[in-house]
């Protein structure tokens, strides 16, 4: 049996995800709540965000280890908070159940100092962990390295998701707008330099202040602070197409929207890293232009525009590519078999 705590829904049976599951025939559980992080201020996720996590964790753990009268082979979290969490529940019950890490970026900070004390936290946690689950070839092989203690196994799987509203057709609109999303690892001043005097509108939903800060805002660009759930997917259903702007290269960023405008049939501009090379490929599900390049970017973006036959072909490819390797069912399937995979000798 596996158990899964997810973090964005008060009972996820019957969510995509644990119909997924059923239709595998997997032995599970779902320890689930609503501990979704939508918070402008950082003191306000570390005295409000993160002890409502640890608390979710402490709960569900209970539930997973003890009240449950199961005995899982895994548990898959979602966090460090998580494990640090399950953990010592773990020991105190002597259970052998495994600890998977979903999901897990390490994300770089700015000073030196800062990022070797995150690497020591980082493997002090993965101490406690039998399975990293990323999002990146790259990132399997670099943290296969960072954290090789003879315990932690490192196992790349794609990024899957499931989008609801897909069935409704888009909304004809006076105002046409191509559209960009999401705050971490964006280089939107690139994107700004790029769409600069476009006769085009580009829609920004981004609920953080950093990645924007400092930047000169065109007066073509329209900002989107708070746009969730619905608002959001209409924003994207509706778009003519996708830009994704990466100032990263080596973790992944950006796949979760690229997938996203992929289920609803839209082609998209994304800066080319190798993580994002896992996913789709220049000129076939997406334009991929070199990182920091404004002309590149603003060249593809007025391709997508100018060459409506072009542009439907790509969205078309791309379309097939989420519903054959990245929908719901295809995430589901990987990570299945990833918690199940036996350990390498």
């Amino acid at each position: 049996m596996i158990h899964f705590f997810p973090t964005y829904t008060k009972d996820g049976t019957r969510s995509p995800f644990a119909l997924g599951l059923k239709e595998l025939g997997v032995d599970y559980r779902l320890f689930a709540d609503d501990v979704r992080f939508r918070y402008h201020s950082r003191l306000k996720l570390l005295f409000v965000g993160w002890p409502k996590l640890a608390w979710f964790a402490l709960r569900a753990g209970i539930r997973s280890l003890v009240t449950s009268r199961t005995n899982p082979e895994a548990v898959v979290l979602g966090s460090d908070i998580e494990v640090l969490i399950f953990a010592p529940l773990r020991a105190l019950f002597s259970r052998r159940t495994q600890i998977v890490l979903l999901g897990f970026i390490l994300t770089p900070r700015q000073h030196p100092l800062l990022n070797r004390l995150r690497l020591l936290y980082f493997r002090f946690v993965m101490s406690f962990v039998d399975k990293v689950i990323c999002h990146s070839k790259k990132e399997r092989e670099r943290y296969s390295e960072l954290f090789a203690n003879g315990r932690t196994e490192v196992f790349y799987i794609p990024h899957g998701t499931h989008i609801y509203g897909r069935e409704e057709l888009p909304e004809a609109s006076n105002s046409p707008y191509i559209l960009t999303a999401g705050r971490s690892g964006r280089d939107y001043g690139t994107l700004f330099d790029a769409v600069a005097g476009l006769p085009i509108e580009l829609h920004v939903v981004c609920d953080n202040d950093k990645p924007l800060a400092g930047l000169a805002i065109p007066p073509n660009v329209k900002v989107l602070r708070n746009c969730y759930d619905g608002d959001y997917v209409d924003q994207l259903k509706n778009a003519r197409f996708v830009v994704v702007p990466l100032g990263v290269a080596d973790i992944s960023a950006g796949q979760m929207v690229l997938l996203q405008a992929m289920a609803f049939n839209k082609a998209t501009v994304i800066t080319r890293t190798l993580t994002v090379e896992d996913y789709v490929s220049d000129g076939n599900e997406a334009v991929l232009v070199p990182q920091g390049d404004a002309a590149a970017m603003r060249a593809a973006i007025v391709r997508l525009l100018d060459d409506a036959p072009y542009t439907a072909q790509m969205a078309d490819r791309a379309l097939d590519a989420f519903d054959n390797r990245f929908d719901m069912k295809a995430f589901v399937r990987n990570l299945v078999a990833a918690v199940r995979a036996p350990r390498a000798s």
